[in-house]
């Protein structure tokens, strides 16, 4: 099998889209679209169609722009959350543990319903396409979903292969990473990812993606049950696991 090609369209202030395929005259998909004029200006530039469109939730900048990207391409195949309405053109819905074969691969979908109650994410040759519910370093906010939720969602994405890609919705990573610090002070991984991330953002590179093993080493909402994050967020020992959750994100939309 060839390997997965991904190519990342940044979009508005920090959004990204992308671009997967396996062989430049193969299937091409897109991930997410909040502005199509990113993307449409890529394809052309390549001479490309699309075949595919991956909604990973119904939030405006992720979404908008699917009904431009439909009327410039007919046979499009939009794929979206079950149940999620917000999202009007028509589509094929999908929910946790549907495959949706695509050229060489198979495309599995995890259910992440938390930052939404329909949010969902894409994995595909060890590459997974989290939208908003995961960020390096961070996770997306409770809109919708509720600390068990998350709990869920951060469980099913920690059990992906170490080696998996993490291709995430916005550039947050530098924000993230300073309130995980304040969690984990003398976490040396998260020091080291906080100076290497700096560089790679003031050379004009983009911290997508990530990995699973990195975000276990670096990730306070991966990290929910090591001892430096409970000693921060549960000294006493009193919460239970989904409330340490629900306290560490407290703890993030306050910081």
């Amino acid at each position: 099998m060839s390997r997965l090609k991904v190519e990342i369209i940044p979009y508005f202030d920090d959004n990204f889209s992308y671009l997967f395929y396996y062989n430049e005259d193969g299937p091409k998909a897109l991930v997410d679209c909040g502005d199509a004029g990113p993307v449409l200006d890529f394809l052309e530039r390549k001479n490309w169609t699309l075949d595919y469109v991956l909604a990973t939730h119904s939030h405006y900048d992720h979404a908008a722009d699917i009904p431009a990207l439909s009327k410039e391409f007919p046979g499009l195949k939009v794929i979206k959350p079950k149940g999620e309405d917000r999202i009007s053109t028509p589509a094929i819905e999908v929910s946790d543990g549907d495959t949706i074969k695509f050229d060489e691969g198979e495309i599995k979908v995890v259910a992440v319903p938390a930052h939404t109650n329909f949010c969902v994410s894409y994995y595909i040759s060890d590459s997974v396409f989290v939208g908003d519910s995961l960020f390096s370093g961070g996770c997306g906010r409770l809109f919708e979903g509720q600390a068990e939720d998350l709990v869920t969602a951060m469980d099913r994405l920690r059990s992906l292969p170490g080696q998996t890609q993490i291709y995430f919705g916005h550039e947050y990573t530098l924000s993230n990473l300073k309130f995980a610090k304040s969690i984990e002070p003398s976490n040396q991984d998260l020091l080291d990812y906080i100076d290497r991330a700096g560089s790679m953002l003031s050379n004009g590179e983009h911290t997508t993606p990530s990995t699973v093993a990195l975000e276990k080493l670096i990730n306070p909402f991966f990290r929910i049950d090591e001892a430096s994050v409970i000693q921060t967020i549960d000294p006493n020992g009193e919460l239970s696991r989904t409330n340490r959750m629900a306290a560490l994100r407290k703890q993030k939309d306050n910081f």
